[in-house]
């Protein structure tokens, strides 16, 4: 019983439906032509007939699914994107059997010449770590393009761009780097992407947001020496604290009005030494070291990967106009600004050891610094070379200061700087002989005016007229360069030999290294020991002999 009603209401449903659903007469399609856009897609179309039909068309970027039916079939049109700038027709054809073919035409549009960033404004911080300053973005073009930007806070960097055949556009890779903003102010500049063969363009700006307003007063202080520890990527926090008083900051010394040389009554209380040791930065000192105005000693040591850097040292440091101890060691510095002279009113002591400079600075002269009492480059060395006939090759940087004795006076103009205590060349490249003055007319031997205060010690060297070269050095250190020659008379009977450690810091060359005439370097006449000193001065002989044994 139940097996009958299903069958009965079977065949009372497909007699409804044959008696609702008209024939199909004679061939039609529901649409007449498609406007396709530049990168294609799939249109639908609906196909009646009585017949069997086929459909074709004479251009491959064309295709239809299915392409042949009969009755009601809906296809679909699919179309390829396009990889030409100019609008293509086609048409495709639809033939029944028997009967004249149906035509639909297809236009597609071209691509237009186009540079498309997908950001027409980006914003940046003021600052941020060496690792954060960077922003990237992705350009679609179908030219080949240029990046202009006269600004030198931002670098820009990108990938190639690939074009194919036609004319698609194509995604490429945009990567910014930007320096730090010092400025209360917020700038901004713009990007222009132009084509390489027409007028094609585009334009991004660039936004940077605006620095911390600096004030003259003592928490403008505070807040440059944390500007300027974050920008350097100090290790640790150096006693930093926002919490607490400057006063107990450890990188920190402040003035106190108990201070005989206070410059004025206004410096009480703030910034009279910074020394920040141990950070990461290839931008160098921060230009917010200018905000410091009552600074008198500054120290910044240690940078990571020293000898990899090229750093310039900003200008603003020679706008320091109390700073008297200037140390900027193992820092990475090639050059000094050209305003470095500035300082010459003041600096007593600067010591540029351990950086990448090339040549000896040559705004470092005792016209240009004559309150200067002790000058440090020792040790600028950014390879290791142990013959000088390869230094061109060594590194396309360079290897580190060298100096040629028998072509620059250099080295002969700082040992005629009579104020100097102090002075380190050790460990550079300094090669040729030691100049002996014997013969120099602008140099004096020493005199009985010498001998004033000091008994006989200098007997000898009067008798004998030495030339009173560096009559006030305390310490000279020379070792380790690439000299060759006699050690001058001057050197070797200096009334202060005994206090430089001459076996250590003075006669002692770079130890089995060759000379650019590939000539060993070393002295050729270094005393075996000091007898024919105390000879010449019978009494320093009980006065360094007396320590000697009391150090025993």
């Amino acid at each position: 019983m139940k097996k009958f009603y299903i069958f009965i209401m079977a065949s009372m449903l497909l007699w409804a439906c044959s008696e609702d659903t008209p024939a199909i007469e004679g061939f039609e399609a529901n649409i007449e032509s498609i406007e396709a856009e530049a990168y294609g897609g799939c249109y639908d179309i609906t196909i009646r007939s009585e017949q069997e039909w086929v459909a074709r068309t004479d251009v491959p970027w064309i295709m239809v699914s299915p392409a042949n039916g009969r009755g009601e079939v809906k296809c679909t049109i699919r179309i390829d994107s396009t990889l030409q700038n100019d609008v293509r027709n086609a048409n495709l054809y639809i033939t029944p059997d028997n009967a004249e073919a149906k035509s639909i035409s297809i236009s597609q549009k071209g691509f237009s010449r186009s540079i498309d960033p997908e950001k027409s404004v980006i914003d940046i911080a003021a600052s941020a770590i060496r690792d954060d300053r960077w922003v990237e973005f992705d350009v679609k073009s179908n030219v080949q393009f240029d990046i202009e930007n006269n600004d030198g806070w931002i670098t820009v960097k990108r990938d190639t761009l690939i074009l194919d055949r036609g004319a698609r556009p194509r995604t490429t890779r945009v990567h910014l780097d930007w320096k730090m903003n010092s400025d209360p102010k917020q700038r901004e500049t713009k990007l222009i992407l132009k084509s390489k063969d027409d007028g094609t363009e585009a334009t991004i700006t660039i936004r940077q947001a605006a620095a911390p307003l600096i004030e003259d007063n003592r928490q403008g202080d505070s807040l440059a020496v944390i500007t300027i520890f974050n920008k350097m990527e100090c290790w640790g926090d150096n006693g930093i604290s926002s919490t607490e008083s400057m006063n107990r900051w450890d990188c920190v010394r402040l003035w106190e009005a108990s201070d005989k040389n206070l410059p004025e009554s206004e410096a009480v209380g703030r910034v009279r030494d910074l020394d920040l040791s141990y950070f990461n930065t290839e931008d160098g000192v921060p230009t917010e070291i200018k905000h410091l105005k009552y600074l008198e000693t500054l120290s910044l040591y240690g940078n990571v990967n020293t000898m990899l850097k090229s750093i310039d040292l900003c200008e603003e440091v020679a706008e320091l106009v109390y700073l008297k101890d200037l140390r900027i060691a193992a820092f990475g510095l090639v050059s000094l600004p050209a305003n470095f002279v500035k300082l010459g009113d003041t600096l007593e002591s600067l010591d540029l050891n351990s950086n990448n400079f090339n040549e000896f600075p040559e705004v470092i002269t005792k016209e240009n610094f004559p309150h200067l009492k002790s000058l440090n480059l020792s040790s600028n060395r950014r390879s290791s070379v142990t013959d000088l006939r390869k230094r061109a090759s060594a590194n396309e940087k360079g290897i580190g200061m060298y100096v040629d004795m028998q072509k620059s006076d250099v080295i002969k103009n700082l040992f005629l700087w009579e104020e100097l205590e102090e002075l380190g060349l050790s460990f550079n490249y300094i090669e040729g002989e030691l100049p002996d003055f014997e013969d120099d007319e602008d140099v004096d031997a020493y005199s009985e005016k010498d001998m004033i205060n000091r008994g006989d010690t200098l007997r000898w060297a009067v008798e004998n007229e030495l030339p009173r070269i560096l009559p006030n050095m305390k310490a000279l250190r020379i070792n380790l360069n690439f000299m060759t020659g006699e050690l001058p008379r001057w050197l070797l009977y200096h009334p202060r030999l005994m206090d430089w450690g001459a076996e250590v810091l003075i006669y002692p060359q770079q130890e089995k290294s060759t000379n650019s005439n590939g000539k060993p370097v070393g002295f050729d006449n270094v005393p075996s020991n000091t007898e024919y000193y105390f000879e010449a001065y019978p009494l320093y002989r009980g006065k360094y002999e007396y320590n000697e044994e009391t150090e025993e």
